[in-house]
């Protein structure tokens, strides 16, 4: 009888365990996909500025400047100041 109490008690534990977790792990979705989508707005924001012949642009260029978007994106959502992941957690924490 000890073992199924053990493991019912490690259930239940595990349980709050996964209930505590929920809110960190959408909060930290959240803020994933607005630096996803600020990467998408800085990739269509740069696609209407002309090229220019004063630098030579090529394969590496394109690669340096999507790294750099990339850790801009991630940088502008960890600040919050678009605000748009708190937005989307106070919207789905209501089902978690």
């Amino acid at each position: 009888m000890d073992i199924i109490t053990d493991k019912t008690q490690f259930l239940l534990q595990n349980d709050a365990v996964k209930k505590s977790a929920a809110p960190k792990e959408l909060k930290k979705a959240c803020q994933q996909f607005e630096s996803i989508f600020i990467n998408y707005l800085l990739q269509k924001m740069r696609e209407t500025v002309p090229k220019n012949g004063f630098f030579e642009q090529g394969l590496s260029f394109d690669i340096v400047q999507s790294m750099h978007d990339q850790a801009l994106a991630e940088e502008l959502s960890k600040s919050g100041n678009l605000g748009l992941a708190e937005q989307i957690y106070s919207q789905m924490s209501k089902y978690v």
